[in-house]
């Protein structure tokens, strides 16, 4: 096996850093559904006036979502507060500090979306629409940059201490940024949940988060839940979404106590690109999380920056090395299944290493990704990569940086790989006792992949198949 340095699938995946077995059990808090009965409401419409009734979109008594949003923070009526908003286009920040619904009104009389889109004067100027919340506190010790988000919810008291209790549901509405090309920031999100906040969204869209179109900077996040380097924690619950157009990751949890449960959801990256490495769902640094039933695709660098790009990204540990710093904590039991992953360059990455980044963890992780449909057309034709082929993924001693595709790989301490249909030219075995085609070297390119980097440990692989052949990683 050829020696390499930092895996370029882990040193440039990252997101700025700033089935046979039963599903790994992850504990989410209460939705805000269920976490209070039904309060007053806010109606919200472009031509919404202060002196409204307030009972309709026609008689709508705000004209900014935050206006709405700011009102039932500080009302005391009883019960949750449910924003309706009217269709149409606000061109606002939102920042929520409290529990709440927030939904698209039912009316039939104005068709149309609800989109909440960051100001056009705010993607030009990096030195505005900064946020101002409790989460924030720590960001100056630990070198972060301050965030930018078009929706931001954070619970966090005082001194960025993390709460639990606050439970916010968005339905049925886009959220869209408006970062031009020229912007170069690390911190640019869709929705950013932290300070222990949990976020349920629900058929709702959220698009173009980041620079636009892509440049090779290493933000734009259209959904976030907590933030690893600064101990805040997020939770999320999302199902039937539609996440794309994002820069760098559809989908990231972050850090310890964070969780998600993502069901049904759509995450579309750019296709294939030379400007950045992008991943589709990212659970990082002590988060954990189910992913099921989602449709993955189009998350594919071919550019020369040593980097790969994957549909599902599972990563923790790495110490100082290449993870987030001394105790830089693993993802354990995470659970992927059921979901279809098209063209990525790995479909699904689990990686967690020791605090050297050398070898897999010795600690038990137990993620499992089982009963995937994972496929890839991105080949190495007669030994060459195709145009859409990655090609420096993985950084080896003899040939340098070469293309590294594989359908599921796996660093990690008794992860669970089973009941896979993975198929395509993009990720033909290469293994030497297999009568399967197999694409010439250099490229490292495996259906499963068990030894790149840092071997797994005691994983149990099992009815997994290429090609709809029995396959039997070697």
């Amino acid at each position: 096996m050829p020696g390499r340095g930092l895996p370029g699938r882990v040193r440039r995946a990252l997101c700025c850093l700033a089935v046979g077995l039963a599903a790994a059990a992850v504990v989410l808090p209460a939705t805000a559904a269920s976490a209070a009965a039904a309060g007053p409401k806010y109606w919200v419409a472009p031509t919404g006036t202060a002196d409204g009734q307030d009972t309709s979109c026609g008689t709508a008594g705000y004209s900014t979502i935050q206006s709405a949003v700011s009102a039932a923070e500080s009302a005391s009526a009883a019960g949750l507060p449910v924003i309706e908003i009217c269709p149409g286009s606000y061109s606002e920040q939102v920042t929520i500090t409290a529990s709440m619904d927030l939904t698209r009104a039912p009316v039939r009389a104005r068709r149309g979306p609800v989109t909440i889109e960051l100001p056009a004067s705010v993607g030009d100027d990096q030195g505005t629409g900064l946020s101002t919340t409790n989460c924030q506190a720590k960001d100056a010790a630990t070198s972060t940059q301050v965030p930018q988000s078009v929706v931001e919810i954070c619970a966090a008291k005082a001194g960025g201490v993390n709460t639990s209790g606050v439970h916010v549901s968005i339905s049925q509405v886009t959220v869209q940024g408006n970062w031009p090309n020229s912007v170069c920031y690390d911190s640019l999100y869709g929705i950013l949940v932290e300070g222990g906040a949990s976020l349920s969204l629900t058929d709702s869209v959220v698009a173009q988060i980041g620079a636009f179109p892509l440049n090779g900077c290493q933000g734009g996040v259209g959904v976030q839940a907590g933030f690893a380097p600064t101990g805040q924690v997020g939770h999320a619950t999302l199902s039937n979404d539609t996440i794309e157009t994002y820069q760098k990751n559809g989908i990231t949890i972050d850090g310890a106590k964070s969780t998600a449960k993502i069901s049904d959801v759509t995450v579309t990256g750019d296709g294939p690109t030379d400007q950045i490495a992008q991943n589709g769902i990212q659970i990082s640094f002590g988060a954990t999380g189910t992913v099921t039933g989602s449709v993955i695709g189009g998350n594919n660098y071919t550019g020369t920056g040593d980097a790969s790009s994957t549909g599902i990204l599972v990563v923790g540990g790495g110490g100082s090395a290449c993870g987030i710093g001394t105790g830089s904590p693993l993802v354990k039991r995470a659970s992927l299944t059921g979901n279809t992953l098209t063209n990525n360059d790995i479909g699904i990455a689990l990686f967690n290493v020791n605090p050297a980044c050398t070898k897999s963890a010795t600690t038990p992780t137990r993620d499992q990704a089982c009963g995937n449909t994972i496929r890839n057309t991105h080949g190495y034709p007669g030994g060459s990569p195709s145009a859409d082929a990655n090609i420096s993924g993985l950084v080896t001693t003899k040939y340098g940086a070469i293309g590294d595709q594989a359908g599921i790989s796996d660093s990690g301490d008794l992860d669970v790989i089973c009941h896979n249909q993975i198929s395509g030219s993009g990720y033909a075995p290469r293994d030497k006792t297999s009568s399967l085609p197999n694409p010439p070297p250099p490229a490292w390119v495996r259906p499963i992949d068990l030894f790149s980097y840092a071997a797994a440990r005691s994983p149990r692989v099992y009815g997994n198949r290429y090609d709809g052949k029995i396959y039997h990683p070697r």
